[in-house]
């Protein structure tokens, strides 16, 4: 397919298959691999334990025994999944047959193992959907005031943190098999009554899950469900990888088999246990009595480097051409063999962003991110909502810039115009939502835009028309979840595109790759939502998946690894090996992390009560615990890579908030006996990337100073790489040498507003400019046009309960605080409404109110008029009137600032210059048609109904008719300022909250853009 400058982009790759390349390994060990009896295997990080467990399951089968009856049980499904494709390589020469994996986690076991015995459906659900069960029945708590819970903590019963800390707390319990009343004798027995509230909210839990039909299972659930009954005893080789992170009831069921079975090997390592924050018992594996196999040393031997930088954007940085240096380097490392590891969740997207942003392909583990979270899946369930047209008009513009919507920033900006032009009595967001919203089988419905629209902006309607009247004729049919979802789905065309995109690989095919694995989810979270609740509709689904605020659990259906670098957290790190590792990030503060776990419910002491019999009175500190587990897990993290090792830091040691590394770096230096490599603030770090190179290039042809040759070098080089279709090394791309657009001026506007005056005295380029690049939306605004409408409301005489009722609501509506604030935050804007019917009544008769929201459209000059709403004009008689002015918010000027204040000078001088002219029994202020019939203005007040406990009124005296001809004469040139095609930039202290400095030439950053 032709692109724009000529060249050809990659065609749709060919998919085909080809046989599997991997071949049986021929291992040697030190030691005879088992047949019988009970093995503990155990050694370093690297020194082959897991290895070695396979090829004792395989020279089991090999020698003749049933497949059928061997089980090789891991931590985890994603271990589970490289343990069977090692085993069906390692076999792949055999002939065996097996109607059951042999490699499961120990949650698949579990669940086969309860799914035989009750001879029934089953389910397991995911931590996300659990969440939202513990959620939904907390909110009922709430609002209904239902529940034991103790009076203290019920404030705290909507809140996030404490729904995760409940299912944590009841997790850790049903893994040792405690049941309600249990808990409700433990709380009772110890004076805590959180765990008898506990106690009553799980055997509630249970109830509800029942009432679904099919029994839903948690992993800890399923777990504890299957030891609690009789267990097969086909399975004659029990082996168990990881046993350090076996949770009790896991350890109780591998005890279990164990005792049926010929062979039992459990394979482990005490310096990699980490998931005691989970509720593993890694005492199982320290205290397993049986002969002992140690494979010593590891074999992985990385070279090691440690990183310090001066700012975490070195930092990052410092990650990426780490990264691509060991891929496009000599050894040439592919980018599936390299990981990234964070110590949190919270790391992952910034890191993400900048290595596609330098072109590298990124694998995150879909079981970190939050369903919901992802672009692609936001965007259909933006589409799925419009089907019913409740979207807002901040929603709408999200929808049609998404790859549902498939718009960009300029087309929308110019298809906003073309619907201006259109119909130029509404705003065009009114009429674009209708025109989506609307009947959408009503072909002749854009008709009336046909002429002021281009055919990419009519093609943009047609589009997002089209997606979501297919989900609405779907809707409208009676179909279900799934089939509305996939009729939106299919409408889009993304399938497709998204598949070639991912085929293609590279940085946008990792990207693609993560769409099509987020839409798999989406729709998989469909179907188990049908299944699992069949009358329930369309609403109640989308609340379903934007209520989720965990990650949700994926089917893999993978076949091999995505040729992409793997970023993932240290503990999802557990179990993998790469040749490269970067471990970013090593912070004091953040690794370690050495807060409690739990501590609403007391979550450690339940533990130490339950596993060791230990008084929940007795005050034990868990520091020292928690601090080992870190340690551990920071070895974890840095033992996965083979050849290449990279720990990064930041030192900002005189920063407004000091950043240092973690003590582990400083072990680790230690350890390898290295120093640190060290980049300081402001020094540069030449990426291994495309535009870093290109922007060093850039700077040295363009410097004046630079050796000749040097420049010389550059700019051959650019030349290059332009020459090879790259088009940042352009010169018709670099802001600095094109043309701008036009070189004419756009219409002159002859009217100006006081309220924006002041704006463009200090900066006309920041006033014309800034509300375009960065659209103003602000909650500080809305709240002023709440307290103008009901100002105005008093003055025209509405009854102030009825109005400070309905402002009231009308501003809970509009802003989301959190529910703790809430009651303060209503009241406090309350008393705002209070204070200002409180001024309204204080008024002295002698001021007769002439109106409220004046128009005002008065000629000052020949060419230039002054177009206002006067909030407040009061008749003083003899033709004499006063301004006021409402303002919301604290900043008030000062009184020495009030004689220069620009807003209350215009409304003086157009007051000065006007007459009141009466329409339909309201003032209207128009242009006087002689000096005598113009009004006399006795000054104008600023009112500040939030400054403190009264209204704040700050007058601005009477201007003589000198300076208001001296004002006139300032805002003259005011109206050419805006109208380009060059705009004046003025340095001052507004520039500290400009947000368009990297566009303006006064400030440093904008002098790459107009100074090269």
């Amino acid at each position: 397919m032709a692109s724009k400058q000529g060249r050809t982009s990659p065609p749709t790759p060919r998919v085909k298959l080809v046989e599997n390349s991997a071949r049986p390994l021929n291992r040697q060990w030190d030691h005879d691999l088992p047949t019988e009896g009970r093995v503990k295997v155990t050694g370093e990080a690297g020194s082959g334990v897991t290895s070695f467990l396979i090829d004792t399951a395989v020279n089991v089968i090999e020698r003749g025994a049933d497949p059928s009856g061997v089980v090789f049980i891991t931590s985890s499904k994603d271990a589970a999944a490289r343990v069977r494709r090692a085993i069906g390589v390692q076999l792949s020469q055999s002939q065996f047959l097996v109607d059951e994996p042999i490699a499961r986690s120990v949650h698949s076991l579990a669940f086969a193992i309860v799914r035989q015995r009750e001879g029934e459906q089953i389910r397991l659900i995911s931590g996300a959907e659990q969440d939202m069960a513990i959620r939904d029945l907390l909110a009922g708590h709430e609002e209904y005031g239902t529940g034991s819970w103790p009076l203290q903590l019920r404030p705290a019963l909507p809140l996030v943190g404490f729904a995760r800390q409940l299912r944590d707390f009841l997790l850790r319990a049903v893994e040792r098999g405690v049941t309600p009343n249990d808990l409700r004798e433990a709380g009772a027995d110890n004076s805590i009554p959180v765990w008898s509230a506990a106690g009553d909210f799980l055997e509630e839990y249970q109830k509800v899950m029942a009432l679904y039909g099919t029994k839903s299972y948690s992993a800890s659930e399923l777990v504890a469900e299957a030891v609690r009954g009789p267990l097969p005893e086909k399975w004659h080789t029990v082996i168990v990888d990881d046993a350090q992170h076996l949770s009790p009831s896991a350890v109780e069921l591998v005890r279990r088999l164990s005792s049926a079975a010929h062979l039992t090997v459990v394979g482990g390592d005490s310096e990699q246990s980490v998931f005691q924050f989970r509720g593993a018992a890694p005492e199982f594996f320290r205290e397993f009595d049986a002969p002992t196999i140690d494979l010593g040393r590891s074999r992985r031997n990385p070279e090691t480097e440690v990183v310090i930088a001066g700012s975490a954007s070195l930092g990052t940085a410092a990650v990426v051409d780490r990264v691509r240096r060991t891929h496009l380097g000599v050894e040439g490392v592919a980018w599936k063999d390299i990981a990234v590891i964070v110590r949190s969740t919270s790391m992952i997207e910034p890191i993400r962003r900048a290595l596609i942003q330098a072109r590298v392909p990124v694998a995150v583990d879909p079981t970190d991110v939050v369903l919901v979270d992802q672009p692609i899946v936001r965007a259909m369930m933006l589409g799925l909502e419009a089907l019913n047209g409740e979207l807002s008009t901040a929603q709408w513009r999200e929808l049609l810039l998404s790859p549902v919507g498939g718009s960009d920033p300029v087309s929308l900006r110019k298809l906003l115009r073309g619907l201006r032009r259109g119909n130029p009595d509404r705003r065009p967001e009114e009429t674009l939502s209708d025109l989506i919203a609307g009947d959408l089988s009503d072909a002749a419905a854009l008709g009336d835009f046909e002429s002021v629209l281009t055919e990419r902006e009519h093609a943009i309607l047609q589009r997002i028309r089209s997606v979501l009247g297919a989900g609405r004729a779907a809707l409208e049919a009676g179909e279900g979840v799934e089939a509305v979802l996939w009729a939106v789905w299919s409408a889009t065309g993304l399938s497709e595109r998204l598949l070639h995109t991912a085929l293609r690989g590279g940085a946008t095919g990792s990207q693609a790759d993560r769409s099509l694995d987020a839409i798999m989810a989406l729709f998989d979270a469909a179907g188990d939502f049908a299944e699992r609740r069949e009358t329930a509709g369309l609403d109640a689904f989308i609340a379903h998946i934007n209520g989720q605020e965990l990650p949700t659990g994926v089917r893999d259906r993978r076949v091999a690894r995505p040729d992409a670098v793997a970023l993932l957290t240290a503990h999802g790190a557990v179990g993998k090996e790469f040749q490269m590792v970067v471990v970013a990030g090593v912070q004091e503060g953040s690794w370690p992390q050495l807060s409690e776990t739990g501590s609403i419910f007391r979550q450690e002491d339940f533990i130490d009560y339950l596993d060791s019999g230990i008084d929940p009175a007795t005050p034990i500190s868990h520091v020292r615990d928690r601090l080992a587990e870190e340690r551990r897990l920071f070895h974890v993290a840095t033992t996965r890579a083979h050849k290449k090792l990279v720990v990064t830091a930041v030192d900002v040691p005189d920063g407004d908030e000091i950043v240092e590394p973690s003590r582990f770096v400083d072990e680790l230096l230690e350890n390898v006996g290295t120093e640190p490599t060290v980049y300081a603030a402001g020094e540069p770090l030449r990426v291994l990337a495309r535009e870093d190179l290109i922007a060093e290039l850039r700077r040295n042809a363009a410097d004046e100073s630079a050796d000749e040759k040097v420049r010389e070098a550059a700019a051959e080089h650019l030349a290059q790489l332009g020459n090879a279709g790259i088009a940042d090394a352009s010169p018709e791309k670099w802001w600095t040498l094109t043309e701008p657009s036009t070189s004419e001026a756009m219409p002159t506007r002859n009217r100006l507003s006081p309220s924006r005056i002041e704006a463009l005295l200090k900066c006309p380029m920041r006033s014309v400019v800034e509300d375009k690049v960065v659209p103003f939306t602000s909650t500080h605004m809305a709240k002023g046009n709440l307290l103008h409408y009901y100002f105005e409301a008093l003055e025209r005489g509405a009854d102030y309960e009825a109005a400070k009722a309905m402002t009231l609501a009308a501003y809970e509506s509009l802003f989301d605080v959190p529910f703790w604030m809430a009651e303060s935050d209503r009241a406090a804007f309350a008393t705002v409404l209070e204070r200002c019917r409180n001024w309204l009544r204080a008024v002295p008769d002698e001021r007769r109110l002439l109106g409220v929201e004046v128009p005002v459209e008065v000629q000052v000059a020949h060419d230039l008029t002054i177009s206002a709403r006067i909030d407040r004009l009061e008749d003083l008689g003899d033709n004499t009137v006063h301004v006021y002015d409402l303002k919301s918010g604290m900043n008030a000027p000062t009184k020495a600032k009030m004689p220069d204040h620009a807003q209350l000078a215009a409304y003086q001088l157009a007051l000065s210059k006007g007459k009141v002219k009466m329409t339909h029994g309201q003032p209207t202020v128009v242009t006087a048609d002689d000096h005598e019939a113009a009004l006399n203005v006795d000054g104008a007040t600023l009112l500040y109904p939030e400054k403190s406990q009264k209204v704040t009124a700050l007058t601005q005296e009477a201007k003589t008719a000198e300076e208001l001809d001296e004002f006139l004469e300032l805002i003259s040139s005011l109206p050419a300022e805006m109208t380009g095609p060059r705009l004046r930039a003025q340095a001052g202290d507004h520039c500290t909250y400009c947000k368009i400095k990297a566009l303006c030439p006064v400030q440093p950053e904008g002098e790459k853009v107009h100074h090269g």
